[in-house]
């Protein structure tokens, strides 16, 4: 056992408050390097294969490995600062699990994680990428916001370096420019293609009066339309509580006037929180009896609060794998002390796929991004990058249910399903 090797990481301080925030090493272990600043502190961890009559330094990075830079760029401060922060987190977990689980004699090279502000003008996004681009970062993981996406990508497309941003508008998704967030049209085509398949041919829809509803309008549309299923009524609202209240009525008059055979029997709604919480009054209030009519949601809930509202049991929603995401958010919160942002899972996805690919020592490029296959091992289950920036998900149906949520159809495992 003397020629144990033992595993090296250095966790470097931001010099700015909010970066420091922003990067605290996972269970007081941190992995990869987070650079910033001034005064490194040097942990070692031995890590023994079992097993084996060779002892293997998993995560083991030699001291001549070459390191790629890499830059984070989420929003550290403002309104948003909190999302930001739990993003930074999740991405240096994924470091740490990357590392920790690869090989010694797979570590070609590591990656240096170059964490920046966005903050909230286009200024400050341009600045953020610029700082980066001067450290020597070769590749950018972010922005959040696709208008930052949009402000960033000819910064970065001037030197020749790709981004994967968190944006979920495939309207900003070109080469070299990749959308990693979660797409509505996917998860409205999951879900409304299951839906139809298990005879909820008419349906209603409620969403919001914004760019969001009209996509799921769009994506509705097409898939029933192209299965000759039928969408009416269909609302659109602004986000207030008498115009949700007004929206809602319109579809209960609709219902409650059409004969038996021709009503709809399931209603799309666009929305949560608090807005879903006044659909489900105004239902009450008039009369949509939602243990007859299947409440479906167009994307994945994000409020834990509303999923224990009782008119909610029985909805269904497309999701990432809900195993998969809770064992992250259950290392994460274990390692950090809080919950995470629902979106913070895709940091972590985000960082490890890129971990993975630069601990090849073969660099960031577009071939191994794109690759066919699509990438498994995440906090939210397959996903594949195209050569055209946008993203593939494979998704689950899940059910809301008295006991929690329950699959009712799995996500497939590979792409040829």
């Amino acid at each position: 056992m003397n020629n144990i090797k033992k595993l090296f990481f250095s966790v470097v301080s931001a010099t700015i408050f909010l970066a420091a925030c922003a990067m605290q090493p996972p269970a007081a272990k941190n992995v990869g390097n987070v650079e910033d600043v001034p005064t490194p502190v040097q942990q070692s961890l031995p890590i023994i294969a079992e097993n084996t009559e060779k002892v293997i330094s998993r995560g083991a990075i030699a001291d001549n490995t070459p390191s790629i830079k890499v830059a984070l760029l989420v929003p550290l401060s403002r309104e948003s600062a909190a999302i930001g922060k739990s993003m930074a987190d999740a991405a240096s977990l994924a470091l740490y699990d990357t590392y920790l689980n690869a090989p010694s004699d797979q570590i070609r090279a590591q990656i240096m994680l170059i964490p920046k502000d966005t903050g909230n003008t286009p200024a400050e996004n341009v600045a953020a990428a610029k700082q980066a681009i001067a450290q020597g970062a070769s590749f950018v993981i972010g922005p959040l916001f696709s208008q930052s996406v949009s402000i960033i990508a000819p910064v970065l497309k001037e030197q020749n370096i790709g981004m994967l941003s968190f944006s979920n508008n495939k309207a900003v998704a070109a080469a070299n420019v990749y959308t990693f967030g979660f797409m509505p049209e996917q998860q409205v085509a999951r879900v409304a293609e299951f839906a139809y398949l298990n005879k909820y041919q008419r349906v209603a829809m409620l969403a919001p009066n914004d760019a969001y509803g009209e996509k799921v309008r769009d994506t509705l549309a097409e898939i029933y339309l192209k299965n000759g299923g039928i969408i009416a009524p269909a609302e659109l609202y602004a986000p207030s509580a008498t115009n949700i209240e007004a929206a809602v009525s319109r579809i209960a008059s609709v219902y409650n006037n059409m004969p038996e055979d021709r009503r709809f029997q399931a209603i799309f709604v666009a929305d949560g929180g608090n807005q879903m919480r006044i659909i489900v009054k105004a239902l009450n209030k008039y009369h949509i009896d939602l243990k007859k009519i299947k409440l479906i949601s167009a994307g994945l809930p994000n409020d834990e609060e509303m999923l224990k509202i009782p008119e909610l049991q029985g909805a269904w929603f497309p999701s990432s794998p809900i195993n998969s995401y809770f064992a992250f958010e259950r290392r994460f919160t274990k390692t950090y002390g809080y919950k995470p942002a629902r979106l913070a899972s895709l940091a972590y996805d985000a960082t490890a796929i890129i971990a993975k690919i630069a601990m090849k020592g073969e660099g960031v490029n577009a071939s191994a991004l794109t690759n066919a296959s699509g990438f498994l091992d995440t906090a939210n289950g397959l996903v594949r990058l195209n050569a055209d920036g946008k993203s593939d998900r494979k998704l689950a149906i899940v059910e809301v249910t008295a006991q929690g949520l329950k699959v009712i159809d799995a996500a497939p495992s590979s792409f040829s399903e």
